[in-house]
């Protein structure tokens, strides 16, 4: 016994001899994904992915007693920050006003009570690690008192401290903060930009990923981590450890699918409110790039209620729906029509005259469009961004890592 400490090196001598004599009382915790430090993007991070339905675990070396937000934040909030205000507003039941101060020991007290009541989330304070390896496919981790196996890890702290402890050589893609819509991982974006320099302002997925596949960081730069950063990285690992693989094998939709669902907004546009009842259309047509939003004076816009002509929209179609292109051959204009627009996606999908009926029941009720159902009016942005996602479902075409689309 005393031969095999003398064989192993120094560092792993004295984890040895302390695991012998602390294993009378050393816990060990078995996790689908464990985030470092709870800085906001990790707190995001962790609660995304125990409402993704995989056992997480918080780690950090203090008492987590203070959250800042950044008024900044505040300003753009969608998902797990947005959730926080509506809490806020909640508990001094009156509404919070976008410069109400908030300070970070209430925030802090706030996100205590919130994570002690959720599912599958697990907060180790004051936990400093002492070792982190690899085992097997996954991850050891070994605290003071406990030892903790996990598949996944995200990094959401401002050194890249998964990096330092597990002695990796790598960080995330040195992607710009966004791409532009010439490079097709715009597609790709899990989180909508505030500070914005090159639009959509989207950050595509393999931004966050490590070259070990089972690491994720909370976002490409450690000194721009944000609440919506660590949400998207919580759903990137949570998608990993939930189906058994890693960040090499992703869905990306299904990945963007659950972020939408749990209010996070991965593209944004500037005349489009979070309230909007099309809003989750917007998002994921905009991801698709058949409707591309328009730059004006440094804003970024849907212009929801303008027209649509076949050429802006012909080549995008194209590519998801090649049959399309025969019917853009026969219809031309600067103003498609709203039975225009129908004939497409009947054209497209293969559906019969049945379509009309079936959209000019459901125009107010379930597709939730202003206005009167007319066939022979121009179509809005709005209207065809509805009608396209709810009947040709483009958004359910699979994309690859660089936002190609897959068949």
């Amino acid at each position: 016994m005393y031969k095999s400490f003398i064989l192993t090196k120094p560092g792993a001598l004295l984890i040895s001899l302390f695991l012998l004599f602390t294993s009378g009382y050393a816990q060990t915790y078995k996790s689908g994904v464990v985030v470092m430090t709870a800085s906001p993007a990790g707190l995001a991070a962790a609660i995304q992915s125990a409402h993704s339905g995989v056992k997480t675990i918080l780690l950090d070396d203090g008492p987590i007693n203070t959250v800042n937000i950044p008024q900044e934040e505040r300003d753009h909030a969608s998902g797990v920050l947005q959730d926080f205000l509506n809490t806020v507003e909640k508990l001094q039941k009156y509404p919070l006003k976008g410069t109400q101060p908030i300070s970070a020991g209430y925030a802090g007290s706030i996100f205590k009570s919130w994570t002690d009541t959720i599912k599958n989330l697990t907060i180790l304070r004051n936990s400093p690690v002492i070792s982190l390896k690899k085992s097997g496919k996954g991850w050891e981790i070994i605290l003071a008192k406990s030892v903790i196996k996990t598949d996944l890890l995200v990094d959401a702290s401002s050194d890249r401290r998964v990096v330092r402890l597990a002695a990796l050589k790598d960080t995330p893609s040195k992607l710009a903060d966004s791409v532009s819509y010439a490079n097709q991982v715009y597609r790709t974006g899990i989180v909508a930009l505030s500070q914005r320099q090159v639009f959509p302002s989207t950050l595509p997925l393999k931004s966050f990923l490590s070259s070990s596949k089972n690491v994720v960081f909370a976002g490409p730069d450690p000194g721009k981590l944000t609440f919506a950063s660590g949400q998207a990285a919580g759903s990137i690992a949570s998608y990993a450890a939930f189906f058994d693989t890693n960040t090499e094998h992703l869905n990306i939709r299904l990945i963007q699918n659950e972020l939408l669902t749990y209010r996070l907004r991965l593209i944004s546009f500037d005349d489009v409110a979070a309230s909007d009842s099309s809003s989750l259309a917007f998002q994921q047509l905009a991801l698709t790039g058949i409707i591309k939003g328009k730059v004006k004076n440094g804003k970024f816009l849907l212009v929801p209620d303008s027209t649509v002509s076949s050429e802006e929209i012909r080549l995008p179609v194209k590519q998801y729906y090649s049959r399309s292109q025969i019917w853009f051959l026969d219809n031309k204009a600067d103003k498609l029509s709203l039975d225009q627009v129908l004939s497409l996606i009947k054209f497209s999908a293969q559906r019969g005259a049945e379509l009309n009926k079936e959209v000019e029941k459901g125009w107010k009720a379930s597709l939730k469009l202003p206005g009167k159902f007319d066939l022979e009016r121009p179509v809005t942005r709005r209207e065809f961004c509805v009608l396209f996602n709810a009947y040709l479902k483009p958004f359910d075409v699979t994309v690859n890592p660089e936002g190609i689309i897959k068949r």
